[in-house]
């Protein structure tokens, strides 16, 4: 069972410069420094990043799901362009003042902040960051109406707490979760993403189909059904950047039987401590057990 997301990898064409931004604008604390291996370049089908740079932050309070910031975005990377990790959504106290604050700065307002639906429970604004990532900051007003009950961040900006992808085939994707995961996966939700409909010219009002898959703790990830004409993986160098891999936490016991492993982690005694897997429309998704 999927149980938490630890990490979120993203390209940045200086990502010391972003990590340096989230810690300036949005109250992150500065994490752990290191290079790309070569066994995970490899694997994530990005030769060229093994040995480069990353710098992490982390939310200043709450959970530790940091974002790690890897030397090798472009500046011409524009999101939901093609399939695979495409925004970020974090937990936010007010995002209003959030995005009043941030005017002028790194950070671009796209959309919002708006109430996602009638309900009036979720409160989201579209962003975009420093190295063009897309970022969701959101605020659930009551937290036992929502399908992840997750609490108000004690700081103004919190930690990553759903991850967004585009796929090719939705049903695909789900079927994949239902066979290899414990996890609860929801039926196709039809929902207006202005972001995405804006991103292939489609009309505002465009309805694109969802679904969404719920952690055993208050983490899920959003998979959205994207245009026939959404490009694969990977763009050309000039075109690259975004997220490129999520870390999550799997509680090994509850699994039903071996995953599909593109990357095995070895522990000291020669057993599976994790790996990366790839979802439909070749989304990798890195595991710890734990």
């Amino acid at each position: 069972m999927l149980k938490s997301i630890l990490m979120v990898w993203v390209l940045a064409f200086n990502p010391e410069d972003a990590a340096r931004t989230y810690s300036e604008q949005l109250g992150f604390v500065a994490g752990e420094t290191g290079t790309v291996s070569s066994d995970l370049a490899h694997t994530l089908a990005r030769p060229e990043l093994a040995g480069r740079s990353f710098y992490t932050v982390y939310p200043e309070q709450g959970p530790a799901t940091g974002i790690r910031w890897v030397e090798g975005g472009a500046s011409a990377h524009r999101p939901m362009q093609r399939l695979g990790w495409s925004a970020i959504e974090l937990l936010v106290r007010d995002p209003d003042t959030l995005v009043a604050t941030l005017a002028g700065s790194n950070f671009r307002r796209l959309e919002g902040p708006a109430y996602l639906t009638e309900a009036k429970n979720v409160r989201a604004a579209q962003v975009l960051g420093p190295a063009n990532e897309l970022l969701y900051v959101t605020r659930i007003l009551d937290p036992t109406r929502s399908i992840l009950p997750v609490s108000p961040p004690s700081a103004a900006v919190g930690h990553p707490f759903i991850m967004v992808a585009g796929t090719a085939d939705l049903d695909a994707t789900r079927r994949f979760f239902d066979r290899h995961f414990a996890n609860a996966v929801t039926d196709r939700i039809p929902f207006r993403i202005d972001v995405l409909s804006a991103a292939y010219g489609l009309p505002e009002d465009t309805q694109h189909d969802l679904a969404l898959v719920k952690f055993a703790e208050p983490y899920g990830f959003e998979f959205d059904q994207y245009p026939a004409e959404a490009a694969g993986q990977p763009l050309p160098p000039a075109q690259r950047g975004g997220v490129v891999l999520v870390t999550v936490s799997v509680d090994p016991a509850s699994l039903p039987g071996e995953l599909p492993w593109t990357l095995r982690y070895l522990d000291s005694e020669g057993e599976v401590a994790g790996g990366v897997v790839l979802l439909p429309s070749g989304t990798p998704l890195e595991i710890r057990f734990q």
